[in-house]
């Protein structure tokens, strides 16, 4: 037992260390400003998906995004520096979840898992720079889900990860609707007018962010049950879809809205969020 505490005191002192360095906060803001910036991207993308039905040169999805920015040596540096942003981001969140002991353990883990996502996502720009630029498209969700399809039990993963997505998805509605996103984010030293802007746009933005994305996790369950990787559709085949109703242009119009607004909560995060907090 006392090994066990000592390891656990080890822990929380390695991540009140890592907390407390003032660079390295900055450094995870960085990864919020890249989130801003890919949103800001993908609701370009949405806008041009609505111009041209859904035929355009580029998909509305992490692979667009990447190919729009890494076009020459400067904008490879950008996504490299995203990659380092949003590393950071999920260290700092993890760090946060272990040091911050005021929080009830569901919390914490939440935010714990937040930060395993981040460092997970570290991989998307990392691997488009280092050569793999399928990274992101429809062509790559299809194969690794028809990758996936072929493992024993492969259906069941594919379905569960597709019910993991729609999850995710409703727990961040829940969390606009109890405005939970505000805490971390020091209202109490806020203004009025800052405290209503970051509650609006906050719950705008996480609610249309959850709402864009439910149907991945539909395509999923559906590609699973059907052991058909066709079916996996990602964001740029559902904005496609969109398009071709009649009312797509429109309709297309509010999901960019709505992306924008997210972007705006991420640089509204970037600038208040206390990132080394498990909140």
């Amino acid at each position: 037992m006392e090994v066990v505490t000592r390891a656990r005191e080890g822990v929380h002192d390695a991540a009140h260390v890592i907390g407390g360095s003032r660079g390295f906060r900055a450094v995870a803001r960085t990864g919020l400003v890249a989130r801003a910036a890919f949103y800001l991207l993908l609701a370009g993308l949405a806008v041009d998906v609505a111009v041209t039905r859904g035929h355009g040169g580029r998909q509305a999805n992490a692979h667009g995004a990447l190919s729009v920015v890494a076009v020459d040596s400067w904008g490879l540096l950008a996504v490299v520096l995203t990659a380092v942003g949003f590393f950071v981001l999920g260290v700092a969140r993890v760090a946060g979840a272990l040091r911050d002991r005021e929080l009830p353990s569901w919390r914490r883990t939440t935010t714990a898992l937040q930060g395993v996502f981040y460092v997970a996502l570290t991989w998307v720009p990392l691997s488009f720079v280092l050569g793999r630029r399928t990274t992101g498209s429809e062509q790559s969700q299809h194969a690794e889900t028809a990758r996936v399809l072929a493992w024993p039990g492969g259906r069941l993963l594919v379905m569960a990860v597709g019910v993991v997505v729609v999850v995710v998805c409703a727990w961040q509605i829940r969390t606009a609707w109890t405005r939970d996103f505000i805490d971390g984010m020091g209202m109490s030293k806020r203004s009025p007018r800052v405290r209503r802007l970051i509650t609006v746009v906050g719950v705008i933005g996480i609610v249309a962010r959850a709402l864009v994305f439910v149907p991945v996790g539909v395509f999923l369950v559906v590609a699973g049950a059907q052991a058909n990787p066709r079916h996996a559709d990602g964001l740029d085949a559902t904005l496609a879809a969109v398009a071709r109703r009649s009312w797509g242009p429109i309709g297309l119009g509010v999901v960019a809205l709505g992306l924008v607004t997210f972007a705006a909560y991420s640089l509204l995060e970037a600038r208040y969020r206390r990132v080394a907090r498990g909140r």
